[in-house]
C-alpha cells in the first residue's frame, strides 16, 4: 500500500498509556483501553490533523524484549512492522514508575534504527507527578522529550506541536476523500476476517491467530483499488448476545463489550458490509441475527463465505448447493450477493472488491421516472389490487389506487409511493413493487425503503 501520509507509530511496554495517547490525539474512542497486557494487538491508524500538517498514527501493543507465547509474538511482529514504516517513533514511558529495563532496551534499540524519535514520558497529570519522575528517564539522551498525560490532555498539544514541527513540510492537510468506500469486515468470532483483511491488502496489516477475540480494536486501512478510495474497516469477531462479556476475567468481558460497541458503530458508517461465513461450518442463529442487524441497520450487504479451500471434492453443482443452503437459512436476505473466496489462498479476494463497487454504483443509482410509472402501471393491470381493509360480509373491497411512486434519495434507495388510503395499502403489493424494482435495477444487496402516504 503506497503510503499518503507520514506515519508517526507509538510504541512503548505495556500499561504506558498507548492507547489512551491514540485515542486523546486522534479525538475517538477507536483504541480499547484497559490494564490487562496485550488488550492492543493490531496497529491501529487514525490521521491527524494539526498546525496545518497531516500525519498517521499507529498505535501498537506493549513491545516486550521477551514474548512468552505465539500471541505475544505476533503482537511484536505486529509493532515491528508499525516501526519499519513509520518516519517518526514517539516512544511512550510511564512517568508514574520507576525506569525498567525493558525500557533501557527499547531505547537503545530505537537508537540504532536512525529514525526521528520523541520521547514521551506519560502519566504526568499535575505537578507533584513530575517532581516524582524517576531522572533515569532522563540520562536515555533522547534530543526531544515531552511530559504529559493522556488521560487529562495535560501538555499534548505540545506533543503535537513537536511532531509537526519535525515533519516535513510536504505533510500538509489533505483534503477528506468523500467518494471513499468504507467496507466493514464483520462476523463471527474466527471466521477468517483478519486473514481476509490481510489479503486484500496483499500484507499482514492484522494479527491472524487461531484464538477466539485476538482482534479487538476497530483498525482503519486506506488502499486504492480500480480508482477508488476504500477504508477497510477490521472488527472484533460478535458472539451470541447472552455470551458477550460472559468471561471468568471481569476485566475480559469489558474489553468484549467495547469491542462489540465499536462493531456495531462500525456497522453504522459503513458503506458496504461484508459479512464473512465459514464455508464448512453451518449457518448459526448469530449469523442470522448478524445479517438482520444489517438489514435493520439498512446497509448495502455482501455474504463472503470464506475458507472454500477446505470444501473438497468440489464440482460445477457444489457452489449452487451452497446457495441453495443459504437462502433456505437466510430467506430474508435473497436480495444479498455470495461470494465464495478463500483467505489463505487469495481465491477470488479481488472479485469480492469488484462486487463492492458494482454495489456501490448500483445503491447511487437514480430510476427513471417513466420506469418507475410503468411498473406501477403493469402491477395494476396483472393484479388489480384491492384494499385490505375489512368490508361487511358480501360487500367487495375497493380497488387499489396508486397515484405515484417516484424516488425520494439514493444509497440507499427510497421510494415514495402515494395512495389516497396509505393505511389500507396491501404489504403484499408493496413488495411486489420491490420485486419488480430489483428486476430492473437489480440492487444487489442494497436494501430498498417504500414509504407509503397520500
Amino acid at each position: 500500500m503506497k503510503k499518503t501520509s507520514p506515519v508517526v507509530a507509538i510504541v512503548g511496554r505495556t500499561n504506558a498509556g498507548k492507547s489512551t495517547l491514540f485515542n486523546r490525539l486522534s479525538e475517538t474512542r477507536k483504541a480499547i483501553v484497559s490494564p490487562m497486557e496485550n488488550t492492543t494487538r493490531d496497529r491501529n491508524y487514525a490521521e491527524i490533523a494539526w498546525n496545518g500538517k497531516s500525519f498517521m498514527l499507529v498505535d501498537t501493543g506493549g513491545l516486550d524484549t521477551a514474548p512468552k507465547d505465539a500471541l505475544s509474538s505476533g503482537i511484536q511482529k505486529q509493532v515491528k512492522l508499525a516501526i519499519e514504516e513509520a518516519d517518526m517513533i514517539l516512544f511512550i514511558v510511564d512517568g508514574r514508575s520507576p525506569i525498567m529495563p525493558q525500557d533501557k532496551e527499547l531505547a537503545a534499540w530505537l537508537k540504532k534504527l536512525k529514525k526521528p524519535v520523541i520521547l514521551g514520558i506519560n502519566k504526568i497529570d499535575n505537578k507533584k507527578n513530575e517532581k516524582d519522575i524517576d531522572p533515569d528517564f532522563t540520562r536515555l539522551n533522547f534530543t526531544d522529550t515531552v511530559k504529559f498525560s493522556s488521560i487529562n490532555g495535560s501538555r499534548t498539544g505540545e506533543l503535537l506541536d513537536l511532531i509537526t514541527d519535525k515533519l516535513p513540510a510536504s505533510a500538509t492537510i489533505k483534503e477528506k476523500n468523500a467518494n471513499a468506500i468504507h467496507l466493514a469486515i464483520v462476523g463471527r468470532p474466527n471466521v477468517g476476517k483478519s486473514s481476509l483483511i490481510n489479503a486484500i491488502m496483499g500484507q499482514e496489516k492484522v494479527l491472524v491467530s487461531p484464538l477466539p477475540h485476538t482482534t479487538r480494536d476497530i483498525n482503519d486501512l486506506e488502499f486504492v483499488y480500480n480508482d477508488r478510495q476504500f477504508i477497510l474497516v477490521d472488527t472484533a469477531g460478535l458472539r451470541r448476545k447472552s455470551r458477550v462479556g460472559d468471561w471468568p476475567n471481569k476485566m475480559m468481558g469489558k474489553i468484549e463489550k467495547e469491542g462489540v460497541r465499536a462493531t456495531i458503530e462500525t456497522i453504522r458508517r459503513a458503506n458496504v458490509v461484508a459479512l464473512v461465513l465459514e464455508s464448512q461450518e453451518r449457518i448459526t442463529s448469530q449469523d442470522q441475527a448478524l445479517v438482520d442487524l444489517c438489514i435493520q441497520e439498512r446497509k448495502n450487504l455482501i455474504l463472503v463465505v470464506n475458507k472454500w479451500d477446505l470444501i473438497e471434492e468440489k464440482d460445477e453443482n457444489t457452489i449452487n448447493d451452497f446457495v441453495k443452503y443459504f437462502d433456505a437459512k437466510l430467506p430474508f436476505a435473497r436480495h444479498v450477493p455470495m461470494i465464495f473466496v478463500s483467505a489463505l489462498e487469495k481465491l477470488r479476494v479481488k472479485k469480492m472488491l469488484d462486487l463492492t463497487l458494482e454495489i456501490e454504483k448500483q445503491a447511487n443509482l437514480q430510476a427513471d421516472q417513466e420506469d418507475l410509472d410503468k411498473i406501477i402501471e403493469e402491477l395494476l393491470r396483472k393484479y388489480k389490487p384491492r384494499q385490505r381493509q375489512t368490508v361487511t360480509f358480501g360487500q367487495e373491497k375497493k380497488p387499489l389506487v396508486i397515484k405515484r411512486l417516484t424516488q425520494e434519495r439514493t444509497n440507499p434507495p427510497v421510494f415514495h409511493l402515494q395512495t389516497p388510503t396509505p393505511k389500507n395499502f396491501p404489504e403484499a403489493i408493496a413488495k411486489l413493487i420491490e420485486k419488480a424494482l430489483r428486476d430492473r435495477y437489480e440492487f444487489l444487496g442494497i436494501p430498498i425503503k417504500i414509504f407509503i402516504s397520500k
